[in-house]
């Protein structure tokens, strides 16, 4: 590899760290508009792995005015990045995340506690690294029965 190239690809994870840190803030902020900047138009997410299929921009916006309507407060946290480059404008991402969620009917509705990974795939646009799909797998949680979605996955995420 050239230098350019090492220097460029570095760049770039510390670019795709950055949106991924700016997800996780909006999402702490209850900000769905902030976080749908970090999507591409035609993002496909999937919060809850064999629920319906990705949702798309117009079912996510609807889901998050929801959920946000629920939420008093919100915490997320992301490590362990592992990055793999298809091509230099596509790259899939894992990373282990914990979030905290506080509901406004505390404390009669629990605490959410969740401790999973991000498989995320990358693309670069003209505004810049954009994520094109974002999974949730859940390895477990308090306030909830989601666990174990994190085995049988392969590595790197596999993206169609």
């Amino acid at each position: 590899m050239s230098v350019e190239s090492i220097v460029r690809e570095l760049k770039d994870r510390a670019d795709i760290l950055d949106l991924k840190s700016a997800y996780c803030r909006y999402a702490d902020e209850l900000n769905a508009a902030g976080m749908l900047s970090t999507l591409t138009e035609d993002c496909e997410v999937t919060y809850v792995p064999g629920e319906g299929g990705p949702m798309r921009r117009a079912a996510l916006t609807e889901m998050l005015a929801a959920y946000f309507a629920e939420v008093t407060s919100s915490w997320h946290m992301i490590a362990n990045p592992e990055f793999h480059f298809e091509t230099p404008d596509r790259v899939a991402l894992k990373a282990y995340m914990y979030s905290w969620t506080r509901f406004k009917g505390h404390p009669a509705a629990a605490d959410a506690h969740r401790w999973g990974r991000y498989e995320d795939l990358f693309v670069r646009t003209p505004n810049g690294w954009r994520i094109a799909q974002l999974r949730l797998l859940s390895a477990g949680e308090y306030g909830g029965d989601r666990i174990a979605e994190q085995f049988g996955r392969p590595f790197p995420p596999r993206f169609e």
